[in-house]
């Protein structure tokens, strides 16, 4: 991919984070990388498209690298699920509660609207459950109280709350206790 789409890319992915999908327009987008719209268009059909592109940038490659790291480990370990747990939540803390979850603003914001918006959202969310799950299943001689699949829709559907209530309040001793206490179920789930 050349510097000019993924610089399109990962501006779009900070603008649909900080205005959500409606609220950036291509002429912002354009304005932003400092790109005319032809430049766009070249890589681009329509911001449609774009959004495929930026989804596809959130679930592969926005994230901090230990994330990924973590999740491509040939042998897994159980401190690894509250690693990446901490590691999605100090993410959230690094940027002053500005941003939370690009999947959680989609969801909220298109998947009433449009069908296409919708189904890539599921598609990402079963994405993301997958990795956990299989993350999970790679840890030797591990029994873990709930399954997998129990134990990774709780950490998705847990680390959405987290991220909503947190950008609601913007209390930092707020978030902590509520991470504190996300953790703490999950280690009895484990």
């Amino acid at each position: 991919m050349n510097n000019s789409k993924q610089n399109i890319i990962k501006t779009s992915h900070d603008l649909f984070l900080l205005n959500w999908y409606k609220n950036t327009s291509i002429d912002k987008i354009v304005a932003e990388v400092w790109i005319s719209k032809w430049a766009f268009f070249h890589h681009f059909k329509d911001k449609k498209s774009l959004f495929l592109w930026v989804m596809d940038y959130f679930i592969n490659e926005s994230a901090p690298k230990r994330l990924y790291e973590i999740l491509e480990k040939k042998v897994a370990e159980r401190a690894d699920i509250f690693e990446m747990c901490q590691i999605l939540q100090d993410e959230l803390n690094q940027f002053d509660f500005k941003w939370w979850c690009l999947l959680g603003n989609m969801s909220l914001e298109l998947a009433d609207i449009d069908e296409f918006f919708r189904q890539k959202i599921i598609e990402i969310y079963n994405i993301w459950e997958q990795w956990i799950i299989n993350h999970i299943q790679r840890i030797p001689n591990f029994s873990p109280k709930k399954t997998p699949e129990v134990i990774a829709r709780y950490i998705i559907y847990s680390s959405e709350w987290i991220n909503m209530s947190t950008k609601v309040y913007k209390d930092k001793k707020k978030h902590k206790q509520e991470v504190e206490l996300f953790l703490e179920i999950l280690d009895q789930m484990l």
